[in-house]
């Protein structure tokens, strides 16, 4: 009987030990990336304009560079849809 359970201990350190082989070969699952696109509302918050409103003006007056933002159509092209990438305007800044 003991030497029963003395195999069952050295099964378990195998198992326990290719276990831990197989996860330590394994990528580990990375989040994806945050989008640096930020809607109107968010991106005017961070630049500190006084609202979404005059950061849209800024961007259709052409005072904010087409490298920085996005105008995404709706499906019937009545209305955009606006996204700023804040960090590349920010460098733009500097």
């Amino acid at each position: 009987m003991e030497q029963e359970v003395l195999e069952l201990k050295e099964q378990m350190a195998r198992l326990s030990a290719e276990l831990k082989l197989i996860n330590a070969k394994q990528p580990a699952k990375l989040s994806p990336a945050p989008s640096p696109w930020l809607s109107l509302k968010e991106a005017a918050c961070l630049l500190r304009f006084e609202s979404a409103r005059a950061l849209k003006q800024r961007i259709q007056n052409g005072q904010i560079p087409p490298d920085c933002c996005q105008k995404i159509p709706s499906p019937s092209g009545k209305r955009h849809l606006y996204l700023v990438n804040v960090q590349r305007y920010l460098k733009l800044l500097n």
